[in-house]
């Protein structure tokens, strides 16, 4: 049986189900070396501005080991080349170049003969340099690499403009467990009524909500300056903001200052929480600026809910089919955002059919065909 080992920063609670999935395989059996615990014990995240833990098993049903105890990802962990030694895997996948650790697990994996893979969800952007000495230097390490797993179409497209081959390039897709936010259906009417009485709306409106750390590039406000314009029109809609971070206070002062109504900051709703969320609401808001991916767009379709979203969100060029699965507008463009967002608050049939066309979609997207894209790379490294 083929040794693997993917070497991670640590313990996610949207990679979990895939090495779930990964360790079902009788082909290759599958370690992963985590580089710290950081996510798996309580922490603090800046992100949200809040001691935190996830709720959700994160460890259950594959192997996996650590190369420290930390609960920060700072640093190297030298002990990764005694780590690699001792399992010598036949293929070792990266997540990611930019940690010294990871670097350094590149270079040591040659030297012992394993074959190495890259995976990360950097997108092509015009601030990624096409000269000078960190492109170059980009250049002499995916040299090294025998294969990159790309999760979607601009990822893709980064890779084959640092002149790598597509023989070299593997899709596994960029997925979360569907079947968790599947679920939903199910919990509809009990979840709508339990969100409609806490946040006291009436049964006709329309609910909205964006899910986000509250950083500035998630730009939260755009999607309140939207409903402000909306709720002239529509006195029954309310957006529902879920997540903290160092700009509420910001945005609650926009809300506060412009007098707009029917806004409700909820704070952070841990994993198990979500689906409930997303079975009550009726469209997600996704304004963000330089989203790498954005997996609550993932999980949000495989609740059958449409989405309208920023035009600079890597994942709307694959998941958002205008019109079908959702709507895209400029970053930024506040009145664009307005206007998609009316043609769903005016249609409930539009809504569900959308809804369910997103949910439709995003089932070729699930943890299975992302192991399978997994499995499929290390077959094809180790058979070159």
């Amino acid at each position: 049986m083929t040794r693997f080992c993917i070497l991670i920063s640590h313990p996610i609670q949207y990679f979990s189900p895939v090495f779930r999935e990964l360790s079902k395989s009788t082909e290759i059996d599958t370690t992963i070396v985590y580089r710290t615990r950081v996510g798996l014990d309580e922490f603090f995240d800046p992100g949200f501005g809040r001691k935190m833990s996830w709720d959700i098993p994160l460890l259950d049903w594959y192997k996996s080991e650590f190369l420290s105890a930390k609960l920060n990802l700072k640093g190297i962990e030298w002990n990764i080349i005694s780590s690699l030694w001792r399992l010598r895997p036949d293929v070792l996948l990266v997540h990611g170049y930019n940690h010294p650790t990871n670097l350094l697990a590149i270079l040591f994996a040659k030297l012992i003969g394993t074959k190495v893979l890259m995976r990360g969800d950097t997108r092509a952007s015009s601030h990624h340099e096409q000269s000078g000495f960190k492109f170059t230097l980009k250049k002499m390490i995916f040299r090294l690499v025998d294969g990159f797993l790309t999760i979607g179409s601009l990822n893709k497209s980064y890779y084959e403009k640092h002149g790598i081959s597509e023989q070299a390039i593997y899709f596994s897709p960029f997925a979360i467990d569907n079947a968790f936010f599947s679920k939903t259906i199910t919990l509809k009417n009990e979840a709508r009524t339990n969100w409609l009485n806490r946040i006291e709306a009436s049964n006709d409106s329309v609910l909205l909500f964006t899910c986000a750390k509250l950083i500035s590039r998630k730009r939260t406000q755009d999607a309140i300056f939207a409903h402000s314009k909306l709720i002239e029109n529509f006195p029954s809609l309310h957006l529902i903001i879920v997540g903290t971070g160092p700009e509420e206070q910001f945005l609650r002062n926009i809300v506060v200052e412009n007098y707009i109504q029917n806004i409700h900051f909820i704070g952070f709703l841990n994993q198990s929480e979500l689906p409930e969320l997303y079975a009550a609401c009726d469209v997600f808001v996704f304004p963000s600026q330089d989203e790498p991916w954005g997996l609550g767009l993932n999980e949000v379709m495989a609740a059958g809910l449409p989405a309208v979203v920023s035009d600079d969100v890597g994942a709307a060029p694959d998941l958002v089919i205008p019109g079908v699965t959702g709507y895209l507008y400029p970053m930024g463009d506040i009145d664009a955002l307005t206007e998609k967002l009316t043609l769903l608050i005016e249609s409930k049939e539009k809504r569900l059919e959308m809804g369910a066309n997103a949910k439709q979609l995003i089932s070729a997207w699930d943890v299975d065909k992302s192991a399978e894209g997994i499995i499929h790379a290390v077959k094809s490294v180790l058979s070159k």
